[in-house]
Order: structure tokens, then sequence, then C-alpha cells
């Protein structure tokens, strides 16, 4: 025989009872000190981000300036001493051809022109040969790092600008055509050589390239004055192309004068972008070290990615 029910005993509790219990129980263990110390904690975490961040955009930024101004020291002293000491040879054959000082080894033209000549020959040669890695360095150090658009942490494939010293020979660049110099107006800042390439005078490797090209032009023309200067017999050739009016006044004139703008126009490029590479890594302002809101503002807080 089966026996009667306890009514005494408590009911079985339910699953939702349980699972309200579960959930006080749980709240019961959170106090006002545990709250503060967790927000403690994920402020804390987040300022050691930023540290570690502008750390290293701290870093970068010391590291970019360095190499930019030492570039913009490198290309202009190598540039504008071999333009220079050009000119110098230049100035000294024409001062010496009238009364044939030309031929006399102790008048100054002729003294000074030799003095001078194996120094040029030698920058000559460090600057052919160093050319190309100069105008690469201009383009790494001064031309991506002031681009807002570059982002070195992912633009990692290979990047070749087309523009070189053999495009601008094959294209037959003229030094002394007014359209190809510099110029910074906005609907003359790109030069096009033809359908696909184009000079761009935003470029400090493009300066760079050019006036070395420009330089390359001049020296191959002077034949007769390397002759002279070196104590060679000037052959009749090239007295005859050198004496020439046009030629005197090509070479005393108007090569020097866009040789120095296209030297200007280098050093006010490189320049700029010294000063775009400065404000690129300026402090953005408090409102970028208030948590949460540097996540809302989003890149303008941190415009440089740093890989981790």
């Amino acid at each position: 025989m089966s026996s009667a029910p306890d009514d005494g005993a408590a009911a079985p509790q339910g699953f939702w009872t349980k699972l309200k219990s579960f959930v006080m129980q749980q709240l019961s263990g959170i106090t006002i000190v545990g709250v503060a110390g967790l927000l403690t904690t994920l402020i804390l975490a987040y300022f050691q981000n930023m540290s570690a961040y502008q750390d290293k955009v701290t870093t970068q930024a010391k590291d970019d300036m360095t190499a930019a101004t030492q570039v913009f020291a490198e290309a202009s002293t190598a540039l504008s001493s071999a333009t220079s000491l050009q000119l110098q040879l230049i100035d000294y054959f024409y001062a010496a051809v009238p009364n044939d000082v030309y031929k006399d080894d102790k008048a100054y033209p002729t003294a000074s022109a030799r003095a001078l000549y194996q120094d040029y020959v030698d920058t000559y040669a460090k600057l052919h040969q160093n050319y190309n890695l100069l105008g690469r360095k201009a383009e790494i150090y001064l031309d991506w790092p002031s681009d807002p658009t570059h982002d070195a942490a992912t633009n990692t494939g290979p990047n070749v600008d087309p523009i070189n010293m053999s495009t601008l020979g094959e294209f037959n660049f003229d030094c002394e055509n007014q359209n190809y110099m510099p110029n910074f107006s906005p609907d003359k800042q790109r030069v096009p050589l033809n359908d696909k390439l184009a000079l761009d005078w935003r470029s400090a490797k493009h300066h760079v390239l050019t006036t070395q090209y420009c330089f390359d032009v001049t020296h191959k023309k002077l034949n007769g004055v390397l002759e002279w200067a070196s104590k060679s017999e000037i052959s009749q050739a090239d007295w005859t192309y050198l004496t020439n009016k046009d030629i005197q006044e090509l070479f005393q004139k108007i090569r020097p004068n866009n040789q120095a703008l296209r030297l200007n126009a280098f050093i006010g490029v490189a320049m700029g972008h010294i000063e775009a590479i400065r404000a690129r890594y300026q402090p953005k302002g408090y409102w970028c070290s208030v948590p949460v809101v540097q996540q809302i503002i989003g890149k303008k807080c941190t415009p440089v990615n740093i890989a981790s």
C-alpha cells in the first residue's frame, strides 16, 4: 500500500527560480570596488597602448626627419657642386679666348682652369655613378614619407617609377624648352612626355634626375673645354663649335640660369616635403588622448600605421 504524500515537504524549485538565484548570487559578489578596479584596469591598458603607439610614432618621426634632411643635404650638395664646377670651367675658357690667352699656361684663366680640371672630372664621375641612387633616395626619404596616402605599413609591393635617365634620353628631354622647366601652377605641375609618362614637379626624385640630365647634356658638349683644361690640343671642330656666339651665350647664360632655377626648384620641393613630414607627426590635440573619443575620431588621431 502506497504512503500518502508528505504535505509538509518543500516543493522542488523550478528552472527560472534557480536561474534567478544564480544571477542574484553573482551580482551580490560585484561591489563598487570591483567595478572601479575593472574600469581602472581598462583605462590603464588604454593609456599604455596609446603610450606605446606614441613612442613608436616618435621614433619613426625622428628617423624620417633625419633621413629626409640627410638626403636633402646630400642631393643638393652633389648637384650644386657639379653644376658650379662646370660653370667655372666654362667661364675660365671664354675668359681665355680673347687675345689667345688660352695658349698661356701662366695666365689666370688658363692656370685656374687646369687647377680645377681634376676636381671637376672626379665630381662628374661620382655624380654620374650615383645619380640613380640619389634619385631613389629622394623618392624613398622625401617623396614617400611626405605623401599622406603612402602607408609604409601596407605598401610593401614593388613601386617602380618609370621616369629615369634612360626615359629622359629616349624622349630627348629639352633642357632649354620653357615648357619643361619646373612649374608649380596647378595645371602645369605634371608634364607629359608621351601618352603614358609624365614628369611631376612635386617629386623630389624628378628634380634630381632632370637636373643631373641637363648637367650631363652640357658635359657631353664640353670636349674642347676639357681638352684645353687638361693641357691637350683642342680640335678644330671643337674650337669652331665653342667659339660660336650662340653656343657661348647658351653655355654662359641660358643653361646656367636654367640650372639655377632647377636647383632652386629642387630645394623648394625638398624643404616642402620635410615640412610635410614634420606636420604628419605633429600631436593631434587633447581629444585624441581621451578614451573612446579617439576611436570615434578615428584615423585623424592615428594617421601612421605602425607594424606590431
